[in-house]
């Protein structure tokens, strides 16, 4: 239970601080999910992080429908990997530690390639296009000596390269913030 635990907290500390609305998930709002784009939604206090990302699973592994191949699965799970021993963000000098993380890939459910041949081909266009898959990766961090003028960076970017723009919002008790990231732009100052 204690990745149960972990997600509702830090649901519950997004929504605390005042996110009006956390992005949807591209099954709710195909709008939303948009390639090359995630989100990245920040809650602190005083050295604790809590941290939201969500994606289209295109920019973390490659591909959206549940993997197939070895080389697939073998992407999710580095994925997985990676989120459960690397923090989101960080300060220039390392100082942040990961806590807690969990990852979860809402596949598709409309994806029409399903494994077998039925003698028929699909025709159903929206079918094929309405068949996103969403990451959700949550984290909790504990940050030494967390300031207001801290500068933070992600390695998401360099990392994983069909992400080109990170919307990162942040709140906290002293306000909050928002910048966009680019892969030439990984670093943003914290204006609590």
């Amino acid at each position: 239970m204690p990745f149960l635990n972990s997600a509702l907290r830090t649901a519950s500390l997004i929504m605390a601080f005042g996110f009006a609305a956390i992005p949807a998930l591209a099954s709710d709002n195909p709008a939303a999910h948009q390639h090359g784009h995630a989100d990245l939604q920040i809650a602190i206090e005083n050295e604790r992080i809590d941290l939201l990302l969500l994606s289209p699973a295109y920019n973390l592994t490659g591909f959206e429908h549940k993997p197939r191949t070895d080389e697939q699965r073998q992407s999710v799970q580095s994925l997985e990997s990676w989120a459960a021993e690397t923090p989101l963000i960080n300060t220039r000098g390392g100082a942040c530690s990961l806590t807690s993380s969990a990852t979860h890939i809402s596949w598709g459910t409309m994806d029409n390639d399903h494994g077998h041949d039925h003698g028929h081909k699909h025709h159903d266009k929206h079918a094929q296009r309405t068949a996103h898959a969403d990451v959700e990766i949550t984290q909790s961090l504990n940050c030494p000596g967390l300031s207001e003028g801290t500068r933070l960076e992600t390695s998401l970017m360099p990392r994983f390269p069909d992400l080109e723009h990170l919307n990162v919002q942040w709140v906290g008790p002293q306000g909050q913030g928002a910048t966009r990231l680019s892969p030439a732009n990984t670093q943003f100052q914290l204006n609590r």
